[in-house]
């Protein structure tokens, strides 16, 4: 019976010990990566359905239980308008903001007689994660002219706002691969339309 010599035993051992150097540095390559792709897929598809309800919301933005026009507030970074989320009696006060690398949903429940709302009553939910929008807007707001006219409702000029498009930039690992991905959509104000 033969056996192994010594020097047949090195070379295993040897040829063992890179195979097995060369496993852990492609794992560890490997899976900061997977990492990284895993959330950046996920924080696209959560932005999406988000942009979906978001679109769905909008759509049906109208007046106020106190009668106050439907866009309260429309800026770059943050959308104030009512709507009547729930389907139930009462028309809510929605607010999305983008803070920090955060997209933000404040719904605030219509209170009291006479009807008011108390925006301390907020109740906020982070809807989307990793926005890289920088400077770039996630809201642009448009006339009743668009898509023939794409030039922007100047500020502060609610009643003019009857198309709303929004945009987010998703990137869940800004130094590594998978790249940023722009999420966008827009959607027509149905109880705004001047061109019926």
């Amino acid at each position: 019976m033969k056996g192994f010599t010594l020097v047949e035993i090195i070379v295993a051992i040897g040829i063992s010990s890179v195979i097995l150097v060369a496993l852990a540095l492609l794992m560890g390559t490997a899976i900061p990566l997977y990492r990284s792709t895993f959330l950046q897929a996920s924080a696209i598809e959560t932005a999406r359905l988000q942009l979906q309800r978001l679109s769905h919301t909008i759509r049906s933005a109208k007046p106020a239980d106190t009668g106050a026009f439907p866009i309260v507030e429309a800026t770059d970074f943050r959308l104030v308008f009512y709507a009547d989320i729930d389907d139930d009696v009462s028309v809510e006060r929605v607010r999305y903001e983008k803070i920090g690398t955060d997209l933000v949903r404040g719904v605030t429940q219509p209170t009291g007689v006479p009807i008011t709302y108390n925006v301390g009553q907020e109740a906020v939910t982070t809807v989307a994660r990793f926005i890289q929008n920088g400077a770039n807007p996630v809201f642009t707001y448009y006339g009743s002219s668009y898509p023939g006219d794409t030039t922007p409702v100047p500020s502060g000029s609610l009643a003019a706002i009857t198309y709303i498009s929004f945009s987010l930039l998703i990137d869940a690992d800004t130094v590594n691969d998978p790249p940023a991905i722009t999420v966008q959509s827009q959607v027509q104000l149905r109880n705004l339309k001047m061109n019926l």
